[in-house]
């Protein structure tokens, strides 16, 4: 899958600088992975994801699923759930990698269309909402009792503020964190979920087919981890055993052993 990044948006590199060539050209490798995991896991010929048009498509490709309505989910041969997802892409802060901007897979009872649930990531979100987070649409009374006495501060105060108007709060209106910019849930992860709690029809192997997905993903959010923190890489393999060299200005990191 792809890497991300924080909110600075990106200049292009140079084409002999990036990974892999154009933007067009990673997003389509990112979408082949999608459907690689997909095609694995779900039985028959129901969904794909596919890359869509953009107005600037030099710095911002989308990849969303097909059909538009979500991608069925069939239990015992019955469409149960529908999957949804959509992934805006850019370059990330270096110009170089692909970056998941934002992403959302939602969960919807088939003929419904208020998601069950929605998994959420925004790289320019602010301090009031986590990056990544979890909605659940759902209600429990004692969940909408407590954020009706919520206080004042951060997001109870705009909460306060709907109650007055005569709104009741939602529990979909929670937003549970998820791990942030470089460790949130893969598409893997959510799509193991649904088969083991849903009981799900899945293809024989589907196990390792999500297990390559998740490996693909950890590898390059490691990658752009190790970006993030470079020092802390270096300490990390020193500890390791490794002999670590402070790269040259504009120079390559050199590492041996």
């Amino acid at each position: 899958m792809s890497d991300d990044a924080p909110d600075r948006a990106a200049q292009p590199a140079a084409a002999d600088e990036r990974e892999g060539g154009s933007l067009a050209d990673v997003t389509q490798r990112f979408a082949a992975d999608l459907r690689s995991t997909l095609r694995g896991v779900v039985p028959g010929d129901g969904g794909t994801f596919d890359v869509r048009p953009t107005a600037t498509p030099l710095t911002h490709q989308t990849v969303q699923q097909d059909p538009p309505k979500g991608i069925p989910l069939a239990v015992d041969g019955v469409v149960v759930l529908r999957l949804r997802a959509s992934f805006d892409c850019g370059w990330d802060r270096t110009g170089r990698f692909l970056a998941v901007r934002r992403s959302t897979v939602s969960i919807a009872a088939e003929g419904t269309d208020e998601p069950l649930f929605r998994y959420d990531y925004d790289a320019g979100s602010d301090d009031n909402i986590p990056a990544a987070h979890l909605n659940v649409h759902g209600h429990r009374d004692e969940l909408v009792f407590a954020m009706m006495a919520a206080g004042h501060r951060l997001r109870g105060r705009a909460r306060t503020s709907s109650v007055r108007r005569g709104r009741v709060p939602r529990v979909s209106t929670l937003h549970f964190p998820l791990g942030g910019h470089r460790f949130r849930p893969s598409f893997e992860d959510v799509l193991e979920m649904l088969v083991r709690e849903f009981g799900l029809d899945t293809r024989p192997g589907w196990r390792a087919a999500v297990c390559a997905g998740r490996t693909r993903w950890r590898a390059v959010q490691l990658r752009a981890a190790v970006r993030d923190d470079p020092a802390g890489a270096a300490e990390a393999l020193v500890d390791l055993g490794y002999a670590v060299r402070r790269p040259a200005p504009g120079g390559a990191p050199a590492v041996s052993r």
